[in-house]
């Protein structure tokens, strides 16, 4: 059963320094952290913030795709939607860069 909660997921996202997502800066500014380079011991603890990801938060589009977002603070995070045992990316964006309309994430002016 997943323990994570609000207050675990803000303390397990604060531990890393999440690398900036150069790729998609002009387009898609955010940052992301990766499973297989945080230490071992934070595996177990990433899974779940996945699993938590996926129910708590609640689907919106970006650009064409759909996928599940929860908002923490000032920054919403997603995942590509693989299982939980196979995700090994985990994004998130600024709110000071995107807001949500209609549904659907959009980058502020």
């Amino acid at each position: 059963m997943n323990q994570m909660t609000k207050e675990k997921m803000k303390e397990f996202v604060a531990q890393f320094d999440w690398i900036p997502n150069t790729a998609f800066a002009d387009v898609c500014p955010h940052e992301y952290i990766i499973k297989t380079k945080i230490d071992s011991s934070f595996h177990e603890t990433f899974e779940e913030v996945v699993e938590f990801i996926r129910l708590e938060g609640f689907d919106a589009a970006y650009e064409t795709r759909v996928l599940t977002y929860y908002i923490l603070d000032n920054y919403y995070y997603w995942t590509m939607n693989a299982s939980v045992s196979e995700t090994t990316i985990l994004n998130r964006a600024s709110l000071d860069d995107f807001e949500l309309i209609d549904g659907s994430w959009e980058l502020k002016d």
